[in-house]
């Protein structure tokens, strides 16, 4: 059974296409709609790396995702993507820990190599 990769991306046809991607890159892959969503999946343990995007609607965006995740203790690597990148927001999401910052589309080497370092890193 291969990890599983939660896609956390509101617009159908991005989360198409990066559900898409991870798969083709290899891994298996899982779509939602929104974070409360993903906070909800019953495997949600069995994730082992999370993919959102960083405007997400439903109240969390991706960043806000990633450190509620840290702080109830799911040490999640996870890749944050945006179609709005800024020198700032990346500065930002790297500090809370964010493994990677990827602009929309997302770069298919860039998302792999992502994926590799979350995955062999393992959780943390």
């Amino acid at each position: 059974m291969h990890p599983i990769v939660a896609i956390v991306e509101d617009d159908p046809s991005a989360r198409a296409a990066l559900l898409a991607l991870v798969e083709a890159l290899g891994f298996a892959g899982r779509g939602f709609t929104e974070a409360s969503e993903l906070l909800r999946f019953p495997a949600l343990d069995q994730v082992r790396c999370l993919i959102a995007d960083m405007r997400l609607r439903g109240g969390m965006s991706g960043l806000q995702l990633h450190v509620h995740l840290r702080v109830t203790g799911r040490l999640l690597p996870c890749i944050l993507v945006t179609a709005y990148p800024d020198p700032a927001t990346t500065r930002a999401a790297l500090h809370a820990g964010v493994l990677a910052y990827l602009a929309k589309p997302v770069p298919p080497e860039a998302l792999l190599d992502g994926l590799q370092r979350a995955l062999s890193a393992g959780p943390g």
